[in-house]
């Protein structure tokens, strides 16, 4: 269990839209779930960065921490991270307007910035700026992946833009004039695998300082409901300690175990149903133990004349039930139902 202790961007954004893979994520401190759009972007930006569209000079960049601590990938994640690296290296379209484009981005990747707002520390790591070292942060640049569409004004009012801005002015006293979004453009092939188009998108979104203003005081108020989140949590979980766990436990074991004998016994059943014949035998038994036999089914191929009343009342049926639904639908809205709770179990995967 962990408490918030600082703010970043993806914390954020989590709190506001996926609420419970938050909790799982930053209260329960379970595995952070990457979805394969998250994979991908990951993935697009290292080769911006590395300028390279070699999988093993990839996979060696993702494998390095923030820290520049090397560590080996999961292998079904260096699986999956060196499939997107084909899939983007195969559009030779998208590479060579990658690399042309590259050539208009800014020196430094993956700048960190931490400061305190409010006193809650927060942490930034900005895809794309000048070097800090020469030039100020006047300007930076987000890159961004994905098929749903971004517009001029989604741009302009996409915060994590001023929550940088924010942490820019906190560092060095000036507001960033402008920033950069890149929209890599994307879709998805026919076996699922998102693939990049040719089409790079770039929205110039000039920082306005009231919006920064605005986030300086969002800061401490999603901070505080994060707090208070966190609390609620806590609580909802002191309850733990007076269940037995052991029968809860014991459940879980034996579906588990269910569920490995039901497929082993299809496996078996298929395996002896092939003996069986092989031998033609039509009834293997040892008494007061078991008994395989095969039961004889009937069918009937009906003329057509009772095939087709048989459809003709089924389709007039099918047409009733459609206004009873729709009667059913027109009352739900109008009244609040009935309520029970049955207990039900899932196993994770």
């Amino acid at each position: 269990m962990a408490e918030i202790k600082s703010l970043s961007w993806s914390k954020i954004y989590s709190f506001e839209n996926f609420r419970s893979q938050f909790i799982k994520t930053y209260f329960e401190e379970a595995p952070f779930f990457e979805t394969k759009e998250i994979a991908f972007g990951k993935v697009l930006g290292t080769m911006i960065e590395e300028r390279d569209f070699d999988e093993d000079v990839i996979i060696k960049a993702l494998s390095k921490d923030r820290n520049w601590e090397f560590e080996a990938l999961e292998d079904n994640k260096e699986k999956q991270y060196r499939n997107i690296v084909n899939i983007v290296s195969d559009n030779s379209d998208f590479c060579e307007k990658l690399m042309d484009w590259q050539f208009d981005l800014y020196p430094t990747y993956e700048q960190k910035l931490q400061q305190f707002i409010d006193w809650i520390c927060c942490l930034g790591f900005i895809d794309n700026s000048p070097d800090i070292v020469t030039d100020w942060l006047h300007a930076f640049r987000e890159f961004k992946t994905g098929k749903t569409a971004w517009t001029q004004e989604r741009a302009e009012n996409h915060w994590q833009l001023y929550f940088y801005a924010m942490l820019i002015e906190a560092q060095s006293w000036y507001i960033p004039q402008k920033a950069y979004l890149d929209w890599i453009v994307t879709s998805n092939d026919e076996n699922g695998n998102i693939i990049p188009t040719w089409e790079i998108q770039t929205f110039e979104v000039k920082i306005d300082p009231k919006k920064v203003e605005s986030m300086k005081k969002k800061v401490p108020k999603i901070f505080a409901e994060m707090q208070e989140a966190y609390e609620t949590w806590i609580k909802s979980k002191d309850w733990e300690e007076n269940l037995n766990e052991d029968i809860y436990e014991e459940y879980a074991w034996l579906e588990s175990a269910r569920k490995n004998i039901e497929v082993r016994q299809k496996e078996l059943k298929k395996e002896i149903d092939k003996d069986m014949r092989k031998h033609d035998v039509t009834s293997f038994k040892k008494e007061w133990i078991w008994n395989f036999f095969y039961m004889a089914r009937k069918k009937w191929i009906y003329p057509e004349d009772i095939v087709s009343k048989e459809e003709t009342i089924t389709s007039n049926y099918k047409q009733e039930m459609v206004s009873v639904n729709e009667l059913k639908h027109s009352f739900e809205e109008s009244h609040d139902p009935e309520i029970s709770y049955n207990l039900s179990f899932r196993l994770w995967k």
